[in-house]
């Protein structure tokens, strides 16, 4: 049965969305424009062998790419050999935005249209490949994983990749039997998901990491009924400040966007905390922080230092700690009384985007590169800042630093 499975693997999918027949319009268009731009990084200098070997590669697999999920799935993995997780290609279409999502003809003429229909249904016995993916541990990265209310999907190797395909859909927008996901080991056991937007549905790429039957950044999991405390925190709000029972003060961090408002909510809470830090603990929650800049954290990071020199500071991190925040928790790192709890963080902190998005000439996709690198964090590109000490994800992260302070006393 897995043969057979295997060999429809390989079957070419029902592609509904050819490229242009404009000679001038092609994924090879694309990717001799996007080529012409990476050679200006700084990434390209730094990795400018691994680079050529793979453009060799894919130079050769384009003039036989005819779909735009395809294509979208081939630049994307030119990316890689940047190791520059910053770099991404998306497509210019948004997808479902709550404006299209709220009108229903609008909704309806998206569902007309070439992002919509992008997705590959190849042809594969659905039931069968069920039943080989059941037998999946949770150390393998292949199996059957849900999100709860919403979609079951189906993780199965092609060549040296996963597909990820629709098995159950309760969304209007995603089809079972769609391919929703291409996932490209890199780095140190990262992945890159190159896909859909799960409410959107636009061509995105982003670095996920597959571990004990969870995807750590989307939240599918193999067994719906296992507790995932790694991402889940005891606030929505972006900042909150809260005083625990036993000597201890917890603070959510939850972005460092330094554009207002955001930028002036965080000045007004940092604010708050100056000489109100009288406890001997402290605790930064620094989970699903997706960055920002120096403008935000930098403040916080002053008060943090001054805090930690006669105090305690624990860090929790996890893979959806990217950018700025990983910035922010190596510096915390390198402070006498501070160590970092959880998970390693998303590997995605050593390159600067700065004004350097392009549009690729078929008018398709959006190349977001970067212009500036951080030279003291290549280290630690797709590889993440570790925490000192793992937690149980099955287990509520906050009881057990509690628990980790009691037994730790100053």
């Amino acid at each position: 049965m897995k043969k057979t499975i295997l060999l429809l693997v390989f079957v070419s999918s029902l592609i509904t969305n050819l490229y242009s027949q404009d000679e001038d319009c092609s994924c090879k268009t694309d990717l001799t424009f996007l080529d012409s731009k990476i050679r200006k990084t700084p990434a390209y200098k730094i990795n400018k062998k691994t680079y050529e070997t793979s453009y060799s590669k894919i130079v050769k697999e384009v003039t036989s790419i005819n779909s735009i999920f395809d294509c979208h799935s081939l630049l994307n993995e030119l990316l890689i050999s940047l190791n520059d997780n910053h770099s991404r290609i998306y497509s210019i279409d948004p997808g479902i935005t709550d404006e299209v999502n709220s009108n229903s003809e609008k909704l309806s003429e998206f569902k007309k249209s070439e992002l919509y229909n992008a997705y590959p249904k190849p042809n594969i016995d659905l039931d069968s490949l069920q039943s080989v993916l059941n037998t999946k541990t949770k150390k393998n990265i292949e199996g059957i994983y849900t999100r709860e209310n919403y979609m079951t999907i189906g993780v199965y190797k092609n060549k040296d990749s996963y597909k990820a395909i629709i098995l159950d859909s309760e969304s209007d927008f995603w089809q079972i039997g769609e391919i929703m996901y291409t996932l490209i080991p890199f780095g140190d056991d990262y992945l890159l998901n190159i896909g859909g937007g799960i409410t959107s549905k636009r061509l995105i790429a982003y670095t996920e990491r597959i571990e004990n039957g969870f995807f750590y950044f989307m939240g599918f999991q193999k067994d719906i009924a296992q507790k995932n405390y790694a991402t889940k925190t005891p606030s929505e709000d972006i900042y909150k400040r809260e005083e625990l029972s036993n000597g201890i003060t917890y603070l959510k961090i939850g972005s460092f966007n330094s554009w207002n408002p955001t930028l002036t909510n965080a000045e007004k809470f940092y604010k708050s905390l100056e000489g109100s830090l009288n406890k001997r603990n402290l605790i930064i929650d620094l989970r699903n922080n997706g960055g920002g800049g120096d403008r935000n954290s930098n403040i916080l990071y002053k008060l943090v230092r001054d805090y930690a020199k006669k105090n305690k500071v624990y860090v929790l991190i996890n893979h959806r700690t990217v950018s700025n925040a990983e910035q922010f928790a190596s510096k915390l790192s390198m402070l006498e009384n501070c160590q970092l709890f959880g998970k390693r963080t998303n590997g995605t902190l050593a390159y600067e985007i700065k004004d350097s998005n392009y549009t690729l000439p078929c008018n398709n996709f959006i190349a977001v590169l970067t212009s500036k690198k951080h030279s003291k964090y290549l280290e630690f590109e797709s590889k993440g800042i570790k925490p000192k000490f793992e937690l149980d994800v099955e287990t509520n992260w906050i009881e057990q630093l509690k628990t980790y302070i009691n037994n730790n006393p100053n």
